[in-house]
C-alpha cells in the first residue's frame, strides 16, 4: 500500500474535523449530565453545579430532573453542606423514587440518601403522587451525509523514486508522543482516583493538583503527536512526488 495513503488516513483520523462528529449549538442534557460526572470525579465540584444547572434547564420531563438533583445531592454532600444535600436527594427522589446512586459514595452519603428514600416512599403512600412527565418526543435528526474521501492520484511514472526520510521521522516523532501523552494521561486519572479515596482533605488536594498537571502534560503531548503527524503528511505530499536525479549515459 502506498504509504501516502496510510499517511493520510491517519492524519484524518488524528484530525478534530475528521476525528469528531459536529455537534450542533444548544442546551444537550446528555452532555450537560456527562460534563457533571466529570467534574465530580475530578473533584471539581463547582464546576459540576455549574454543569447540572444547565441539565436542569434542558431537562425534558421529571424523570430528568430527578437524576439531575440526585448527582447534585451527591456533590452537596461531598462538599460538606448536608442539609441542602439533603433536600437534592428528596427532589430527586420524589420523582425516581426507585433510582440509585450513580456515582461511587461514601457510606455516610449512601446512608443519607437511602433513608431520605423510604421517608419518600412513606409520603407517597400517603399522598401518591402521578408518574414524571413523559418524555417529550424529539423529532428524528436526519444525518448529515457522509463525506466522499478525496480520490487519490495515481502515482506518476518514474525510473527512479527515493523515500523522504523527514515524513518519516514526523509520523514517528507523533507515535511516541502519543503514546508517552497517553501514559501520562492514566496516571493523571489515577491520581483522580487516589484523591478520591483519601480521608483528609490536603491529601486529596495534593492528588489533585499532581492529576491536574499531568493531565495539562498529556493534552500538550497529544497535540504535539498530531501536529507531527499533520506535518509528516504534508512533507510527504509535497517531497514524495520528486524523483530522485538519475543520470542517463547514451552511446
Amino acid at each position: 500500500m502506498d504509504l501516502r495513503i496510510v499517511l493520510g488516513v491517519s492524519l484524518m483520523l488524528a484530525s478534530p474535523a475528521w476525528g469528531q462528529p459536529v455537534v450542533s449549538p444548544g442546551p444537550d442534557f446528555q452532555a450537560r449530565m456527562s460534563a457533571a460526572s466529570r467534574a465530580y470525579e475530578e473533584l471539581d465540584y463547582e464546576h459540576s453545579l455549574e454543569q447540572l444547572d444547565s441539565a436542569k434547564a434542558a431537562a425534558s420531563d421529571g424523570g430528568e430532573r430527578g437524576r439531575v438533583a440526585i448527582l447534585r445531592g451527591i456533590v452537596l454532600a461531598d462538599l460538606g453542606r448536608r442539609q441542602e444535600s439533603l433536600a437534592a436527594f428528596k427532589e430527586g427522589l420524589s420523582l425516581l423514587p426507585d433510582a440509585s446512586l450513580p456515582v461511587k459514595v461514601s457510606p455516610k452519603v449512601s446512608r443519607d440518601f437511602e433513608e431520605v428514600r423510604r421517608n419518600v416512599q412513606r409520603e407517597l403512600a400517603r399522598n401518591p403522587r402521578p408518574p414524571p412527565d413523559a418524555p417529550v418526543a424529539i423529532a428524528d435528526v436526519q444525518p448529515e451525509p457522509a463525506l466522499s474521501p478525496g480520490l487519490v492520484p495515481a502515482p506518476a511514472r518514474e525510473e527512479v523514486r527515493r523515500t523522504p526520510v523527514l515524513p518519516l521521522a514526523l509520523l514517528g516523532g507523533g507515535v511516541v508522543l502519543g503514546g508517552i501523552g497517553g501514559y501520562v494521561g492514566l496516571q493523571s486519572r489515577s491520581n483522580v482516583n487516589a484523591a478520591r479515596e483519601d480521608d483528609f482533605y490536603s491529601d486529596r488536594t495534593a492528588h489533585l493538583d499532581s492529576a491536574r498537571g499531568q493531565a495539562l502534560a498529556a493534552n500538550i503531548l497529544l497535540g504535539a503527536a498530531v501536529t507531527a503527524a499533520a506535518g509528516a503528511a504534508i512533507t510527504w505530499l509535497l517531497t514524495g512526488d520528486s524523483p530522485s536525479p538519475r543520470t542517463e549515459v547514451t552511446p
